[in-house]
């Protein structure tokens, strides 16, 4: 019996040690060359970056600093306008603070929704529902039980609507329900 050498990779051809030796060289050169290459570029990449950063650092210091000088300046400005709009004289300060609370509850009451105008109010009509009514007025600023047999509920919608200082007041009447009758703060009786 013959025993022979037998290669498990027939068809691979083994290369000499000096041969393989020569083209490993070559392939780490080119490897350790773009490793340095990348890190080349890493670090040009990060040097951009530190600057952009620097420079962005120094615009938020100036737009900080322009904001507060700016805060500053307003508040003053504020300040000054609001001591030329209120008068010196006792009785013209108490007249125009009065005045002032009486359109700030006017306008108050102007936002307290739809009823406010007298648009909605041409729109109620009698056996109209009481579903209708709040969608059509909004909300009523009070609601009382009433005290005539013929109605049950009265929807009352008051506020000064006109800065008068005087309340307007318009109702509107329900039984079972239904619109019995109605009347509409923008009237005069």
């Amino acid at each position: 019996m013959y025993i022979t050498e037998s290669n498990p990779f027939p068809r691979t051809k083994f290369i000499p040690a000096g041969k393989s030796l020569l083209l490993f060289i070559p392939l780490v050169c080119l490897f350790l060359s773009n490793f340095v290459s990348a890190q080349d570029e890493t670090t040009a990449k990060l040097d951009a970056f530190e600057k952009r950063l620097a420079s962005l650092e120094q615009e938020n210091t100036k737009l900080r600093e322009r904001i507060s000088k700016l805060e500053k300046a307003g508040t003053e400005a504020i300040a000054e306008q609001v001591t030329g709009l209120v008068p010196k004289d006792e009785t013209e300060k108490k007249a125009f603070f009065d005045k002032f609370r009486i359109e700030f509850q006017s306008s108050q009451d102007q936002a307290r929704g739809p009823w406010t105008t007298p648009e909605p109010w041409t729109k109620i009509r009698k056996r109209m529902s009481e579903y209708s009514v709040r969608e059509i007025l909004g909300r009523p600023t009070r609601i009382r039980p009433s005290v005539k047999p013929s109605v049950e509920v009265v929807y009352f919608y008051k506020g000064d609507l006109n800065s008068d200082g005087e309340d307007e007041e318009g109702f509107v009447e329900l039984k079972d329900k239904r619109v019995v009758s109605f009347k509409s703060p923008h009237t005069s009786e």
